[in-house]
């Protein structure tokens, strides 16, 4: 028998928007494998309302759409769309369940998105593509865009017509992350009380009030509040899906998500977006459970809740304690011109690695340069007159962030050294010239095979060891 508190009804539905908003953030993407992954990791999550995209931009959009939605396995599918028939029915033939249709009736709105029409124009291209969505059989979201800057008696009148013409939700956006959680609170208090409709609200973080707006918004009466996962979208994104789960755990006592599964969820949007959140971020930052004075780790050994929120472990975590004081360098500032030495080494000093075969340099980490961000090492094999062992040097390994390797011979046009390369769970022969990009996460290897040229490996953290991505326990 299922526990009765996991049967209780969840204090608010969730839409995520990773896969429609996420794509607006400045160079991401995603192909239709990529969503579809990360559409069963939301299902996996407990989200049963998943944004897609907006099918209504291009013929492969409306492709990559279909095939998303026929891939779902239990969410509802949203797709969004201008209040536009041509769009409406391309969300219909992607097979949506929801199409989010969106108007601006601000003056900002009306002059850049309706052409400066008037009122009465703009009334009937959101009445006319409401009718169709309904005659498709679709729900529908009427999302007031701009509404943090719209007067009420616009919204008011927007959200009427649309709620007259089938409209199943009016949607509040906070479109350049204006609010802060008491105007946010009242505007959703007055919607939810005169438009007697459910309440959705779109958030944006500007101002780094997304969450908080969220929380507000829950408390004042929303339905339904959109989310990305890492907050990815426009600008500075959205409502984050991960900080907002969580929090709706320890602060509201929600038990619907399976808060574990969440490095899985920043794991896989990082890889697909190329993103990578910085270290301070809550909850999946690399330092969110990482403890450095001296009385905090000690305090934290003794007993964890004196300097943690909650423990690691409810989101699939680990904790880290420093066991000394980060040393003082030489002056960072201000930037100025200095010829570092690298050194040789002994790959033996690296966790997971040997010494193996050639010579290898030290060319760039926080020892040749303590303003260095990242580290470099170059191998010469069978170069010099170095004698050459080949042998498996190297275990599986994997860094919290990116690193490359690259593989160089010893003819002019760089051929003539040749390596393995394991990557996940693929392993491969490596001809040189050629170099291999790891994605953080990634568990990886390499191991001289024959030739003779020089190995390099690049990785963006300045200590190669405190870069390695330990597994749990």
């Amino acid at each position: 028998m299922r526990d009765k508190e996991c049967e209780m009804k969840p204090l608010v539905r969730i839409l995520d928007a990773t896969l429609r908003e996420g794509e607006q953030q400045a160079g991401v993407r995603f192909t239709s494998q990529d969503k579809i992954q990360i559409l069963h990791l939301l299902e996996d999550f407990n989200i049963d309302l998943v944004e897609v995209g907006h099918p209504g931009i291009s013929a492969e959009d409306e492709r990559i759409c279909l095939e998303v939605s026929r891939a779902a396995r239990a969410a509802e599918i949203l797709m969004h769309s201008r209040a536009d028939i041509a769009e409406v029915r391309s969300a219909k033939r992607a097979g949506a369940d929801w199409v989010g249709i969106w108007a601006s009736v601000n003056p900002i709105g009306r002059k850049t998105k309706f052409a400066g029409h008037d009122p009465d124009y703009i009334h009937e291209k959101v009445k006319a593509a409401i009718s169709e969505a309904k005659t498709l059989g679709l729900k529908v979201r009427l999302s007031v865009e701009d509404a943090s800057r719209t007067l009420w008696e616009d919204i008011e009148w927007v959200a009427g017509l649309a709620l007259a013409a089938g409209a199943d939700i009016i949607s509040l956006a906070d479109t350049v992350g204006v609010l802060e959680p008491r105007t946010c609170g009242e505007l959703v208090s007055r919607a939810v009380e005169t438009l007697r409709c459910p309440i959705e609200v779109h958030l944006h973080n500007d101002l780094g009030l997304a969450l908080a707006n969220a929380l507000a918004a829950i408390d004042a009466g929303a339905s339904v509040v959109d989310t990305s996962i890492l907050g990815i979208g426009e600008r500075t994104g959205i409502t984050d899906l991960i900080q907002l789960s969580v929090a709706l755990q320890q602060m509201r006592g929600e038990q619907g998500f399976p808060l574990e599964k969440i490095p899985q969820l920043a794991y896989a949007v990082g890889l697909a977006a190329g993103y990578q959140p910085d270290k301070l971020r809550p909850i999946v930052g690399r330092n969110a459970f990482t403890h450095t004075s001296k009385y905090h780790a000690k305090a934290v050994v003794l007993e964890p809740e004196a300097y943690e929120p909650f423990a690691p472990e409810i989101v699939g975590r680990v904790r880290t304690v420093e066991k000394e004081r980060t040393p003082l360098s030489t002056p960072k500032l201000p930037g100025s011109l200095d010829i570092a030495k690298p050194f040789p080494k002994g790959s033996s000093e690296l966790k997971y690695h040997r010494d193996g075969p050639g010579v290898r340099w030290v060319m760039m980490d926080s020892r040749v340069d303590s303003r260095s961000s990242f580290y470099v090492i170059q191998r010469f094999i069978g170069l010099h007159g170095i004698p050459i062992t080949p042998e498996k040097h190297v275990d599986t390994h994997a860094h919290h962030c990116d690193s490359a390797f690259i593989f160089w011979g010893d003819a002019p046009d760089g051929t003539g050294l040749v390596c393995n390369v394991q990557l996940g769970d693929e392993e491969r022969t490596v001809e040189s010239p050629a170099s291999v990009f790891i994605p953080a996460g990634v568990r990886h290897a390499y191991y001289y095979v024959a030739g003779r040229g020089t190995y390099t490996n690049i990785v963006l953290a300045p200590d190669y060891n405190k870069s390695l991505l330990e597994p749990p326990g």
